[in-house]
């Protein structure tokens, strides 16, 4: 099974890391859960350890970045989930649900092997671009906009669905797109932006990071961005989702 992360994903696991904040956001909607499928779950981030858990992945090199003491992984995909029904109470996805080949196909699988729950972190393709996307990288906005699901797309599989903002801290350690909102030089690493998939659907980005290096170094970027400067948390349009399963 050929996967994209097993290009992309290649170090993915230095810079995706479990953030504390972020999993207590996620770990309280798990509350009550007996046994986890994790869907498209990389190297492991936001696996709860105290819970029976079992990860799918379609990406051999994101499964061979799972840590020693992480829990059993099966390759897989969101649209074949390799488990009779009802295997599990709850259903997990964290940033993956933009990478399925079909969605609908997916959902009904989730409502076939989970009896009580599925949890989702996505992006509301109908929020605000932050700064870096709005500025630098606008093609990366218009691409996300045509991949995420709406989150209304979620109420047509799944009863009880409930919505809330997923605010990242000021010093996220997962490095996903938005995680450096308050820190613009690190977009200019390259290590960074490997770990992001976002920057690998971009031909060429050379021209947002000069104007984006430029803006650091004139302080055009902080006279611009003044009124997050205060925050110790962004509301940056992800989401974490909530719905109970429907049986099939």
């Amino acid at each position: 099974m050929k996967a994209k992360y097993d290009t992309i994903g290649i170090n993915y696991a230095q810079k995706r890391k479990s953030d504390p904040r972020i999993a207590a956001q996620i770990l309280n909607k798990l509350d009550g859960a007996q046994r986890i499928v994790n869907i498209g779950a990389g190297a492991g981030s936001y696996e709860p350890s105290n819970m029976d858990l079992v990860a799918v992945e379609p990406s051999l090199e994101m499964i061979n970045q799972r840590g020693a003491n992480a829990h059993p992984v099966v390759q897989g995909s969101a649209e074949s989930l390799p488990f009779p029904d009802h295997s599990f109470t709850h259903a997990l996805t964290i940033l993956s649900m933009h990478h399925w080949e079909n969605r609908a196909l997916a959902f009904k699988e989730i409502n076939r092997v989970a009896t009580e729950r599925f949890v989702a972190v996505s992006w509301d393709p109908e929020s605000e671009p932050f700064w870096l996307t709005r500025d630098y990288f606008p093609e990366i906005i218009e691409w996300d906009r045509t991949i995420f699901p709406d989150v209304n797309e979620i109420h047509d599989y799944f009863d009880d669905v409930e919505i809330e903002p997923l605010l990242i801290p000021e010093d996220c350690i997962d490095g996903f797109l938005a995680a450096y909102w308050k820190r613009p030089s690190a977009y200019l690493d390259e290590s960074v932006r490997n770990s992001i998939s976002s920057f690998s659907k971009l031909n060429d980005i050379s021209k947002g990071l000069k104007q984006l290096e430029s803006d650091i170094e004139s302080k055009a970027w902080f006279d611009v961005n003044q009124s997050i400067l205060n925050q110790s948390t962004l509301d940056a349009g992800y989401v974490i989702i909530s719905g109970k399963t429907k049986s099939v």
